[in-house]
């Protein structure tokens, strides 16, 4: 049944009406295919901030297909519906003493969307991306029909799919190996960097020993304080060394909602800059050792329902992007905080992560540093970013496609170069009438005539 929606990404710009269609079992996902003519692309839990999941045509949602299908307990391969959640995978393997292997900031978001925004997390530098760890997937290609591939079985449709963006069919049924684990407790080591250059330091130091690092910034702080923050390592420890059990694990749900859209004036510059100058505060100058569990350490937005809400109705753009690493990191990480600072364009929350290289054609991780920012919806955010993605590309960088609602089409094929060139004859010939489409695929050009 068809129904008219005003959908969005997280980060509610920008929104379209669109039709949408909700399935409540795989098959009718193929009569979807054999009935409908238009343009449409899948859609998760909709937690892609940008235009990716949206296409006015058709929109699938696969919600309701969010079945468990096997589990081994020997290998740690689950086997699920692409509806299923990472919540939900938690639910069910953290008791059991298995966690997913590539957690990303949220946990409400559908295991088919991990896989077609081919997501990472703070361990990406260790365990790298979402699609290293599916052994294999079903997938409905435009003609109807549905394959199994994997990295030895339609290899090549496999790794298009991975961070493909939903361009070469609707994800069906997935099987993830997940890792075990021996407690619910991370041992976390918190620092304060004065700098960039001391938090790229604290990073190169922690890489060998932890099992995750994160990096929160100040994106307020100014002169020879650019990119100060917060590093933080972690590593899981066992019972025996404190930690809580794993048959003790339960979702936390979110301690309050966020119950209707901001008025702009919330989020201002000198509102955030007086947030972040008392986190930065809160932290000593010597290092700080604790214990943190899953929820906590792995999904701190999660505690607040419909935080989108706090950027008001405009929405906001959440940016990622990722620099190369090598002598000039520090300095050209140092640039980019200053030159956004020189637009005025200030980000609320500003992270930053060490990755290594991806698998994937259209990969986001390359061994360097990302930079994942907040910036509201406005006419000098707009503006100021067709400069400073050209800075990005020109330095070899590239932008996170679950990210983004702003790149053009020129800068995709600098930044993901021959082999986004390769990838995207490759979606050509394989979806030639281009029914799997959105917005972003749209505005990037991937399956129109050069």
């Amino acid at each position: 049944m068809i129904k008219r929606e005003h959908l969005s990404g997280w980060g509610l710009t920008p929104s379209t009406h669109c039709a949408s269609y909700r399935p409540e079992k795989e098959r009718e996902l193929a009569h979807l295919l054999k009935t409908q003519k238009n343009p449409m692309i899948a859609r998760g839990m909709g937690r892609s901030y940008g235009d990716a999941s949206l296409q006015p045509h058709g929109v699938i949602k696969t919600e309701r297909l969010d079945h468990f299908i096997e589990f081994d307990a020997e290998t740690g391969i689950l086997r699920a519906q692409a509806g299923v959640t990472i919540a939900d995978v938690m639910e069910f393997s953290v008791p059991r003493g298995f966690l997913p292997p590539v957690i990303p900031g949220t946990k409400y978001v559908s295991l088919g969307g991990c896989f077609a925004c081919n997501i990472h997390g703070k361990n990406q530098y260790k365990l790298g991306e979402f699609a290293e760890h599916v052994t294999s997937l079903r997938l409905l290609m435009a003609d109807g029909k549905s394959i199994e591939c994997s990295t030895t079985e339609h290899a090549d449709i496999f790794w298009a799919t991975a961070g493909g963006m939903g361009m070469t069919g609707i994800i069906e049924e997935l099987s993830l190996r997940l890792m075990p684990i021996h407690s619910t407790s991370l041992r976390t080591h918190a620092k304060r960097a004065g700098n960039i250059a001391e938090m790229v330091a604290m990073f190169e130091a922690n890489r060998e020993s932890a099992d995750y690092m994160i990096g929160w910034i100040d994106h307020m702080a100014k002169k020879d304080a650019v990119g100060r923050g917060v590093f933080e390592a972690a590593t899981h420890i066992t019972a025996g060394e404190g930690g809580r059990q794993c048959a003790s694990y339960r979702q936390r749900k979110p301690r309050f909602s966020v119950p209707f859209y901001a008025p702009p004036c919330l989020l201002n510059k000198y509102v955030m800059a007086g947030y972040n100058q008392l986190r930065f505060k809160h932290f000593e100058q010597h290092p700080a050792n604790g214990m943190a569990d899953l929820n906590g350490f792995f999904h701190p937005l999660d505690a607040i329902g419909h935080w989108n809400r706090l950027y008001g109705r405009n929405g906001f753009f959440q940016y990622q992007c990722l620099l190369p690493d090598n002598e000039n990191i520090a300095k050209n990480l140092h640039q980019l905080l200053q030159s956004l600072q020189e637009e005025k364009i200030f980000s609320f929350l500003a992270v930053i992560k060490y990755h290594r290289a991806g698998k994937a054609p259209l990969s986001f991780s390359r061994p360097g540093y990302s930079v994942a920012l907040d910036f509201p919806n406005t006419a000098r955010v707009r503006s100021a970013m067709p400069a400073i993605n050209h800075w990005i590309a020109e330095r070899g960088g590239c932008v996170y496609l679950a990210k983004d609602a702003l790149m053009s089409a020129d800068m995709f094929n600098a930044m993901y170069g021959a082999q986004g060139a390769a990838w995207r004859e490759f979606i050509r010939d394989l979806d030639p009438h281009a029914h799997f489409s959105s917005l972003m695929s749209e505005r990037l050009e991937w399956k129109s005539p050069d």
